[in-house]
């Protein structure tokens, strides 16, 4: 068979350890192409993780069987170099291959499964025919084939181990998807040169150059949800894909995370809401008009407490939120003051708490409407927020919803479980007032009695410090129907299908105000 010095071995073993590591770098990549169009839910996760296992495991059985017909380290290292070539291209594919599974019918659930294995399966299969192929070119007899095969075995699991962080705390926080992949392709490429005949070499480099002249604008060109508006800042974050877009027509400037939209402001320094549902977080102030602590559980493009800042002065306003990127955008592009009273720490909400003081207002911002942080969402986070709130203390939560009909399942789990901590609950349409359109949902919740009527809350907005007019016109859109929820769960650490439940609201009409 030959190329059996031990130069050849230690070869081997890097062809091996470097397509580990892209595996499980293709992986983690393809939850950013994904997620702009179908979020960063457990079904996009699930579906990349079951093709990449789908694949690797006929690459296993293939690699195994070519090994035996043909066993040598120039179709072996064809296989690795094919492999390079067929990722080098999935940026400009992507877009067609993403709406293609968008109007498959297969929905949000069953579509990522479909765009995962028309962009994943054909290069991880031939990366897992790498593995058996290796076992076997390495293998001097049979009385050794099991110290050769546990040795490539850990080498390619170590090599998904650095795939594993190197892609997630280098690669994705400092390159593009586009970069990444490319990236990937090309170290593939390269180490399979050394078992290339030269004529093999000259064609594989000639192929690799003229893939990089392409144009960028070539690659992930034109998203599927278009912007509307002049994009003014892009980057992948290491929780999304962040897109800052000025809309001059409307005055605006909107901050997208994965193409959905999550907080705006008016370019002329406006603090007035754009998104009307911001306006409700106000509301607290109609049940507890003494509220002087607050904090804000997600923060965006820091709308609501820049508008706390403004209209109330003698109130501290903490803002927690994950994504340090988001942080830096919000206070770059969205005009944040440097105001003493704004305290901003990045951390995850409910990790925050840990740490947090007690406040007269919590309001959860942290939803959206194609990803639910289940976590946020249970009895014993909101039994650990009610120990963070003072006497009379509100909490006001933002979910996206309807309030009856089969794509309320979320909105009524969460009222259930709301209500096992802080009893008093209030349902407030922001967008329209039929009950079965799915919207913006404002959600208050106190522990405080009694439980007061829409004409109530009316009468006590006169007393709120501010814009109480409004309040009392946002207070009129209080529902005082039956809430069916007697099919619902409480929510728990244990049990939460927040997707599940959050399905049937993805694939309803939904539009901002």
């Amino acid at each position: 068979m030959g190329l059996r010095d031990q130069g050849s071995l230690w070869g081997i073993r890097l062809d091996v350890f470097i397509s580990g590591a892209v595996v499980m770098a293709l992986e983690m990549v393809g939850s950013r192409l994904l997620a702009p169009v179908f979020g960063d839910s457990i079904f996009v996760w699930g579906s990349l993780i079951g093709v990449v296992m789908t694949s690797l495991a006929l690459g296993y059985y293939l690699g195994g069987r070519y090994a035996d017909r043909e066993p040598s380290f120039r179709t072996f290292s064809l296989i690795i170099s094919a492999a390079g070539g067929l990722i080098i291209p999935i940026p400009v594919f992507a877009n067609l291959v993403l709406e293609t599974a968008l109007k498959s019918g297969l929905g949000e659930r069953y579509g990522p499964v479909l765009a995962s294995a028309l962009l994943l399966a054909a290069p991880t299969t031939l990366l897992g025919m790498v593995s058996p192929y290796a076992i076997r070119l390495a293998t001097r007899s049979l009385t050794n084939i099991g110290g050769v095969s546990g040795t490539l075995y850990s080498v390619s699991t170590g090599g998904s181990i650095f795939g594993t962080f190197f892609t997630v705390f280098v690669l994705i926080p400092n390159l593009g998807v586009r970069a990444i992949l490319l990236g990937l392709g090309a170290v593939l490429i390269a180490v399979s040169l050394t078992g290339l005949a030269r004529e093999q070499k000259v064609m594989t480099l000639l192929l690799l150059v003229l893939v990089m002249l392409i144009p960028s604008s070539s690659f992930l060109g034109g998203s599927i949800s278009v912007f509307t508006g002049d994009v003014v800042y892009q980057k992948d974050t290491a929780y999304s894909s962040l897109t800052v877009v000025d809309q001059p027509g409307q005055g605006t400037r909107v901050l997208y995370l994965n193409n959905m939209a999550h907080s705006a402001c008016y370019l002329n320094g406006s603090n007035s809401a754009v998104f009307t549902y911001t306006d409700y977080f106000n509301m607290g102030f109609v049940l507890n008009p003494g509220i002087e602590d607050v904090l804000f559980i997600g923060g965006g493009g820091l709308s609501g407490p820049k508008q706390f800042l403004e209209y109330y002065p003698w109130v501290t306003v903490d803002v927690v939120e994950i994504d340090p990127e988001v942080v830096r955008v919000a206070r770059e592009y969205f005009y944040v003051p440097d105001d003493p009273r704004l305290n901003v720490y990045v951390a995850d909400g409910r990790a925050f708490l840990g740490r947090a003081g007690a406040y007269d207002l919590i309001v959860l911002d942290a939803y959206s409407k194609t990803y639910v942080p289940f976590h946020l969402m249970t009895l014993e986070f909101f039994e650990a927020l009610a120990e963070h709130l003072n006497p009379g203390g509100v909490v006001v939560s933002n979910l996206i919803s309807s309030i009856i009909g089969d794509t309320s399942d979320l909105l009524m789990a969460e009222v259930r479980t709301v209500e096992e901590v802080l009893p008093q609950v209030y349902l407030f349409t922001t967008r329209s007032r039929s009950t079965s359109m799915v919207q913006n949902i404002a959600l208050m919740a106190t522990a405080t009695e009694p439980a007061y009527t829409s004409q109530e809350l009316q009468a006590m907005a006169g007393d709120a410090p501010f814009r109480g007019e409004a309040l009392a016109r946002y207070a009129g859109n209080l529902y005082e129907g039956e809430i069916y929820y007697e099919d619902s769960r409480v929510l728990t650490d244990d049990y939460a299908p927040t997707e599940s439940l959050l399905n049937p609201v993805t694939l309803s009409p939904y539009g901002w105000e």
